[in-house]
């Protein structure tokens, strides 16, 4: 169910392995087709997301995207902040327009045979007979089955509702979030004059402004705010008028506004698509399975969600490999694989929700400090000097396949160790000492040692989480 960028790319792998596919999608064929984003943003694809791709398929992918290798701060008085995202080339971003990827994947999963049906809407499921029924755009109703019933229809997803209503005990937790966004129209000719290999990024404190280099000369332009003042107006309409849009850009994106043409248009007539974070346990019941957005739902800030779900495709394909490939009911194994998935994946699936909601206050307001840009250029050079030793969260987030979950624990540890260093030794002066000290200190940390007094007495319970 759903025939997005996941379902596509499960339908691919799903017939690779010679499944029957069929593909049940919501939105008409020329729903579909006309998709040309409007409120969307690009979907920027890591290691994570990239490695559960085939090398045909992935070259296919890199062609209609655009590779970033650095972040790239607008301060308002002008001047540039440049982050790297990682130790190297390899260490990049893949900008692609949404409705690029997914016409991409739609094509490919119907090379690869899978049958595919528009404007179907599912109205019900029955989890045990791996059956579910809809609605057609005709009016008419049908019903489909199969070994494995596979949700990915979404935040709003139809197989999560009338699953939690059939039986299946599902905790699900859904939590708008303050912040929602609107795509901005930028000028061709700006858009071509921004640096084509960075994420752009304007932050202004509770709110900022983000641009995405196409490959085509174009950049996608988004514009993050709260939705609610704290009056109660709405922030997005809290403008006296249409004229008074254009002053507060000029006022906090000099740089940018007058590259902006229809910036009035666009933040007073829009309404602005809303941000949630949908979070349920388990993923699975019986023979149907939740992947992708409709079992985890999080905010665009960490820029992980397609990989986290890509990321599940690739384990649930796996998982069924594995228990499908013993001796056996054909059924019981794909109950065995789908719960073990669910062990797997929920809790990554909730660690991820939380580090993208941490990452919003670092694009809001962080990176235009510059205590922060001191610490995360300490960090980079102490993963240059110690590579086993120290790898920095967001290198770990992308570039790796380490469980999120993992990760944020062995986070915490490098960030205790490293707060405790800017305690005794001032970033800004003493870089090289705090640089030359890691070693013996981090270790004193892990002996309970504690090799200065800044260290409480409780912290030495701290232990470090085993190495990468």
């Amino acid at each position: 169910m759903g025939a997005g960028p996941v379902g596509c790319l499960l339908a691919i792998e799903l017939r690779r392995r010679r499944f029957e596919v069929e593909l049940h999608e919501k939105q008409t064929a020329d729903r579909v087709a006309l998709d040309q984003g409007g409120r969307s943003f690009n979907l920027t694809l890591t290691h994570r997301g990239t490695s559960a791709l085939r090398p045909a398929l992935r070259d296919r992918v890199y062609a209609v995207g655009s590779v970033l290798q650095r972040r790239i701060i607008h301060h308002r008085d002008g001047t540039l902040t440049h982050q790297p995202y990682g130790a190297g080339p390899h260490h990049h971003l893949l900008s692609v327009p949404r409705a690029a990827l997914h016409r991409t994947l739609l094509a490919a999963a119907q090379e690869a045979g899978a049958a595919v049906h528009f404007g179907h809407s599912c109205i019900g499921a029955d989890a045990h007979r791996g059956e579910a029924v809809f609605v057609t755009g005709e009016g008419t109703v049908c019903r489909a089955s199969g070994d494995l019933l596979i949700g990915c229809d979404g935040a709003n997803s139809a197989l999560r509702y009338a699953l939690s209503k059939s039986g299946a005990r599902m905790q699900i937790h859904q939590e708008y979030i303050p912040h929602g966004h609107v795509e901005l129209g930028m000028a061709p000719g700006a858009a071509r004059d921004l640096s084509p290999d960075g994420m752009h990024l304007w932050p202004r404190g509770d709110h900022f402004l983000q641009a995405q280099p196409n490959h085509d000369g174009s950049a996608t332009t988004t514009l993050f705010m709260p939705v609610d003042n704290r009056g109660g107006e709405l922030r997005f309409r809290s403008f006296a008028s249409r004229e008074a849009v254009r002053p507060h850009f000029a006022r906090e994106y000099p740089d940018i506004a007058a590259a902006l043409p229809t910036v009035s248009e666009d933040v007073w007539d829009a309404r602005p698509a809303l941000l949630k974070v949908v979070r349920c346990a388990p993923y699975h019941y019986g023979r149907a399975v939740l992947v992708g957005d409709a079992a985890h739902t999080i905010v665009p800030f960490y820029g992980q969600g397609i990989n986290c779900s890509f990321e599940d495709a690739d384990v649930l394909c796996g998982l069924l490999d594995r228990h499908l490939g013993q001796a056996g009911d054909r059924h019981a194994a794909i109950r065995a694989a789908v719960a073990e998935f669910s062990a797997q994946r929920v809790g990554p699936g909730q660690a991820i929700a939380d580090l993208s909601l941490a990452n919003l206050r670092e694009l809001s307001a962080h990176v235009d400090d510059r205590r922060f840009h001191l610490r995360k250029e300490i960090e980079r050079r102490l993963h240059q000097r110690y590579p086993r030793e120290f790898i920095q969260l967001y290198q770990l987030v992308a570039f790796t396949r380490v469980p999120y979950d993992e990760i944020v624990r062995r986070s915490q540890w490098d960030q205790r160790v490293l707060d405790l260093m800017c305690e005794r030794y001032d970033p800004a002066t003493q870089s090289e000492l705090i640089l030359r000290a890691y070693p013996e200190f981090a270790r004193g940390v892990e002996a309970g040692e504690p090799p200065v007094p800044a260290l409480s007495a409780g912290s030495a319970a701290l232990t470090r989480p085993g190495d990468v």
